[in-house]
């Protein structure tokens, strides 16, 4: 969970990397795009598409019940919870331009998933983006989900220039093999799963708690898809979706943003 004192992650992972305090991190394809482009220190890596059931393609925009909003084009103008900087964002961008026009989309800065959803139960926002495991508890609590993500594009990993393409390769394999196991047997990470989303419950309003076993009964523990060598092909198309729409920070290219590592990592 982001630090409170926290309230740019584009600078927080930019530090983190920088500082040595770590090795990778992955986010949205486009925060990414954004924080490489602020230096020549860092690349993207890899890539994890989303798919069925993936975390990357639970990406939901919910509303109150007793909101009076049926279509999503009712949300025009109204206020929809997202976290600048990163995946809610950007997917947020890209679903509501499906029904209304860029002008009439209102994204406001809140925060994480859980403080997006409190923000809409307690109806400071009209509408909420959210992300797994939180969909799942939004309809637990009986939120209503008003638009499902069309996202193709992945979540993104970048490391520092300098790492070890060797020690890149095997970290690689081995998240890999994780991610199999967790496709393969998902019940085997539920009980560790919860407890993690415990921890933010125990943060937020007793009523959520009060509704444990419900939410225990809807967490589904999310899936990925292997990492994968990330295209300059995908960098320039993604690029250019945000030159579009003056969502890109900084102008960068391939060369700097996208890692040149060989076929050999990835295999």
């Amino acid at each position: 969970m982001t630090p409170p004192r926290v309230t740019n992650k584009t600078e927080l992972y930019t530090d983190l990397l920088r500082e040595g305090k770590t090795d990778v991190y992955h986010a949205g394809e486009w925060a990414c795009i954004n924080r490489v482009a602020r230096g020549r220190d860092a690349w993207i890596v890899a890539k994890s598409p989303p798919g069925r059931g993936t975390l990357n393609s639970s990406f939901s925009i919910f509303v109150r019940r007793d909101s009076g909003f049926r279509k999503p084009s009712d949300l025009a103008g109204k206020s929809v919870a997202i976290e600048a900087g990163t995946g809610s964002y950007y997917t947020a961008l890209e679903d509501l331009e499906r029904f209304m026009p860029r002008a009439s989309i209102n994204l406001v800065q809140v925060g994480e998933p859980h403080k997006r959803l409190l923000a809409l139960q307690k109806g400071e926002v009209a509408a909420a983006s959210l992300v797994g495991p939180w969909p799942a508890i939004g309809k637990a609590i009986g939120l209503s989900l008003l638009i499902s993500t069309k996202r193709t594009n992945p979540t993104t990993m970048v490391t520092r220039r300098d790492m070890d393409e060797d020690l890149f390769g095997r970290f690689l394999s081995a998240t890999n093999k994780a991610i199999e196991a967790n496709n393969r047997f998902p019940e085997r990470s539920k009980a560790s799963y919860f407890r993690r989303v415990r921890a933010i419950l125990e943060e937020m309003p007793s009523d959520f708690l009060l509704q444990e076993k419900k939410i225990r009964a809807a967490l589904k523990v999310s899936r990925w898809k292997a990492w994968s060598r990330y295209s300059t092909e995908e960098f320039m198309r993604t690029l250019g979706w945000m030159r579009e729409r003056g969502v890109l920070a900084s102008e960068t290219d391939p060369e700097v943003a996208v890692a040149n590592y060989p076929d050999s990592v990835y295999s």
